[in-house]
């Protein structure tokens, strides 16, 4: 917010020196013609009051100026301020998307690691046949499943503890409970 005060200022200032200038050459420029007017005429009162009238218009022109200045700058402020306002709402969103995109993504892994775990947990069980012909029936409906979820042969692999070629086998096989 400083450095946008500081920028207004800023900007204020250098118009009304370049108002300023403007009318010290328009001044400069009208003295070199009044000079001339003065030297032919005689110098009257008149003359005098003309001048001074001049003067007092030069003077309300430049406070003129400086006016509609300050107004521009009070609206050129209000809109930095609007769109700074604007900016801080679009870093808010875009924060609490990336904190929702960790929940996820943490969610995620959690799953994993409670599938990868229940797996080794339920790996010891009785070496007798039906129970091993089970456990690879169990193994192959879930690495089917996971990969019916989108899950990569990589990503199952790292789940369920096993090779990359094993899984493209069991999938490519598709043997599963139901077969």
């Amino acid at each position: 917010m400083d450095n946008i005060n500081i920028l207004v200022i800023i900007s204020i200032m250098i118009g009304i020196i370049f108002i300023i200038l403007s009318f010290v050459f328009k001044d400069k420029a009208e003295k070199n013609e009044n000079d001339d007017k003065v030297e032919d005429l005689v110098s009257t009162d008149e003359e005098a009051e003309k001048i001074d009238f001049d003067k007092d218009q030069v003077m309300e022109e430049i406070s003129n100026k400086i006016l509609e200045l300050n107004d521009y700058s009070s609206f050129i402020k209000q809109e930095l301020n609007d769109k700074h306002k604007e900016l801080l709402f679009l870093y808010q969103l875009i924060n609490e998307k990336e904190k929702n995109m960790k929940k996820l993504s943490n969610i995620n892994n959690i799953k994993k690691e409670e599938k990868h775990q229940q797996v080794i947990v339920d790996t010891p069980k009785q070496l007798d046949s039906k129970n091993i012909s089970n456990d690879i029936r169990d193994k192959n409906d879930e690495i089917h499943n996971l990969h019916r979820n989108g899950y990569s042969v990589t990503d199952i692999a790292k789940v369920m503890g096993l090779g990359r070629g094993e899984v493209k086998l069991i999938l490519e096989l598709g043997v599963t409970k139901e077969n």
